[in-house]
C-alpha cells in the first residue's frame, strides 16, 4: 500500500515514530494514576474479566468490576436480569477495541497487563500516521511535502503523544479505525471511480471497523453517505448510490453484531433506555447542559492541551500569508474532499455530544485536519525554512506533552496513589470478604491494583447493612487516616476477628 510514498517520507515518518517512543519510554508502565489512565484500569479490568472466565462468560461486553465478585452484591430477590446487567457491565460503547488487545494477550499467552495494552496503542499511532500521510498524498499534487509534515505533526503533539500509549479506551482507539476509514474514504471518492471493487470492499471494510470502535464511526458513516449521495447528483453516475448502500450496510453490520453481543445480557428495551439515559447525560440536547461551558471547556482546554503548537502554526502562517497578500493557489490549498472527510465527523461528534466532548481526550479527533492543514502551510515554504518550524513546533509538542504529563519524579507523588492504596487493600482483604472504602467511590486505577470491586460507604454501619440486605458475611472495611489506611474486619452484625 505504501509503496508509492515518497521514498524517503516513509523512513522518516518510521524514524520520528521510534522518536517519539523514547520519549514516551519513561511515562510507559508508570503506575496507573492521572490523565484519563482510569480509562486503561477500566480496559484492563475487562480483559482480565474475560482472561479469568472466558470472553463468552461475558458475551464479549466491557465491564468496571470484578464481575464474579460482584455479581454476589446483586441477588436475584433484589435484583433482576437487567438491573444486574446494567450494574456490571459497560454497553456504552461497541467492542472492538476491547477485542483486539485481548486477542493479543490471549496468543501471546501473556495475562492482561498496563504495559502491554499501552505498547499495543503505541503501535497504532504508526499505524494511524501512516494512514493519515498516504491519505494526503492520493489527494494532492505528486511531490507534495504536506503528508510527511501532516504525519510527523501527528506523531508529536501532546494530544496523540498521550493517548495513543497511556491512556486507553474505544473512544480513544477508534481515531485509528477512523483514519484507517478515512484512508479508504480518500481512495474511492478522490479516484472518482465507484466499481472499483476493491477499493469498495476496503472502504465498506474499515468502515465496519470504525463502527464496531467507537460512535465517531458512525458519524464517519454518515459523512461517507452523505458525499456518496453528493457524488451521485453531481457525477449523474448512479453507482454511488451503490457505494452509499454498502456503507448503509457496514454501518448497520457492526452495530448488529454489537447490539447481538449485548442482547445476550440485557433486554433490548433495557439496552435502549440506557443509551437513552446515557444520551441525556452526554448528548447536547440533554436537560442539564451547559452548552456555553462545554464549548468553552472544548475549544479554549481541551484543542488547546491537545494541539496547541500546530493551532500556533497555522494562526502564525496564515497571517503572514495574509499579511503578504500572496494569490491563492488552488495547488496549495487543502483539498474539499480531505476538508470534509476529516471535518465533518468531529464537528458532528462534537455538536451531538458537546458535554461529552468536555473529556479533553475528545479533541484528540480533530487531530487528522489540523495536522494536514499544518501540513500544508509549512509545504507552502522553503524546504529549509518548513523543515526549521517543523522541528520547532514538534519539540513545542514534546515540552507541552511533558509539562500535562510530568516525568516520574518529578510528579510530586500523584502517579503512586491509587497503585499504594489498591496494593494495601490487595494485600489486606481476605477472598471471602466484600471491600469498602470509607469516602468517594474509588478509581478504577484502585480496583485494578487491588483485585478487588471497591465499593464506597460512608461508613461502617452501612457497609454493615450493606451485607445484611444481601445476605453476605463478611467484609473488610478501609479508610485513611494521618497515619496510613486503616482497615476494620467485620460481619453483618459487627467486627469480625
Amino acid at each position: 500500500m505504501f509503496v508509492a510514498m515518497q521514498l524517503r517520507a516513509l523512513p522518516v515518518i518510521v524514524a520520528a515514530f521510534v522518536l517519539s517512543v523514547l520519549l514516551r519510554l519513561p511515562l510507559l508502565d508508570r503506575p496507573l494514576s492521572a490523565h484519563h489512565e482510569f480509562c486503561t484500569a477500566i480496559t484492563l479490568i475487562t480483559l482480565q474479566n474475560w482472561w479469568t472466565d472466558g470472553i463468552a462468560a461475558h458475551a464479549g461486553a466491557p465491564t468496571g468490576v470484578f464481575v464474579q465478585e460482584a455479581r454476589t452484591f446483586l441477588p436475584a430477590h433484589l435484583y433482576d436480569r437487567d438491573e444486574q446487567a446494567l450494574a456490571l457491565y459497560y454497553f456504552s460503547h461497541p467492542p472492538l477495541a476491547f477485542d483486539l488487545p485481548y486477542a493479543l494477550f490471549v496468543v501471546t499467552g501473556t495475562p492482561p497487563n498496563a504495559l502491554g495494552l499501552q505498547l499495543f496503542n503505541v503501535f497504532f499511532h504508526l499505524v494511524t500516521a501512516l494512514c493519515l500521510a498516504y491519505g494526503l498524498k492520493a489527494v494532492l499534487p505528486g511531490g507534495s511535502r504536506a503528508p510527511l509534515y501532516t504525519a510527523v505533526l501527528y506523531l508529536f503533539m501532546p494530544g496523540p503523544l498521550w493517548f495513543h500509549s497511556n491512556a486507553y479506551m474505544g473512544d480513544l482507539f477508534v481515531q485509528n479505525t477512523w483514519v484507517l476509514h478515512l484512508l479508504a474514504a480518500l481512495l474511492l471518492f478522490h479516484r472518482n471511480d465507484p466499481a472499483h471493487a476493491r477499493r469498495v470492499v476496503f472502504f465498506a471494510l474499515t468502515l465496519f471497523l470504525a463502527v464496531l470502535t467507537s460512535w465517531l464511526g458512525v458519524f464517519a458513516g454518515l459523512t461517507s453517505m452523505g458525499y456518496a449521495a453528493w457524488m451521485a447528483r453531481r457525477e449523474n453516475d448512479r453507482r454511488w448510490w451503490w457505494v452509499m448502500g454498502w456503507a448503509a450496510l457496514a454501518m448497520a453490520g457492526a452495530l448488529g453484531y454489537t447490539a447481538w453481543r449485548y442482547l445476550h445480557l440485557v433486554d433490548l428495551g433495557a439496552l435502549l433506555k440506557y443509551y437513552a439515559g446515557r444520551y441525556a447525560v452526554r448528548g447536547t440536547t440533554g436537560p442539564d447542559v451547559d452548552l456555553l461551558g462545554s464549548l468553552r471547556q472544548l475549544v479554549l482546554l481541551n484543542y488547546r492541551l491537545n494541539y496547541l503548537p500546530v493551532i500556533a502554526l497555522i494562526v502564525v502562517l496564515t497571517a503572514v500569508r495574509w499579511m503578504r497578500r500572496h494569490a491563492k493557489d488552488p495547488q496549495a490549498s487543502l483539498p474539499w474532499v480531505f476538508v470534509v472527510l476529516a471535518g465533518l465527523p468531529v464537528l458532528l461528534d462534537h455538536a451531538l455530544l458537546l458535554p461529552y466532548a468536555e473529556h479533553d481526550f475528545a479533541a484528540l479527533k480533530g487531530g487528522p485536519l489540523l495536522c494536514a492543514l499544518g501540513g500544508m502551510a509549512l509545504a507552502r515554504l522553503r524546504p529549509t525554512w518548513s523543515t526549521t518550524l517543523l522541528v520547532l513546533t514538534c519539540a513545542a509538542g514534546v515540552a507541552y506533552f511533558y509539562r500535562t504529563n510530568p516525568l516520574p519524579g518529578h510528579d510530586g507523588g500523584r502517579y503512586a496513589v491509587e497503585r499504594d492504596l489498591g496494593l494495601a487493600i490487595a494485600r489486606e482483604a481476605r477472598p471471602d470478604e466484600v471491600v469498602f472504602l470509607v469516602g468517594s467511590t474509588p478509581e478504577p486505577q484502585v480496583l485494578w491494583y487491588a483485585k478487588h470491586t471497591v465499593l464506597g460507604v460512608d461508613g461502617i454501619q452501612q457497609a454493615q447493612d450493606f451485607l445484611r440486605e444481601r445476605g453476605l458475611s463478611h467484609g473488610v472495611v478501609f479508610q485513611s487516616a494521618p497515619d496510613g489506611l486503616r482497615s476494620v474486619h467485620i460481619t453483618a452484625t459487627g467486627d469480625r476477628p
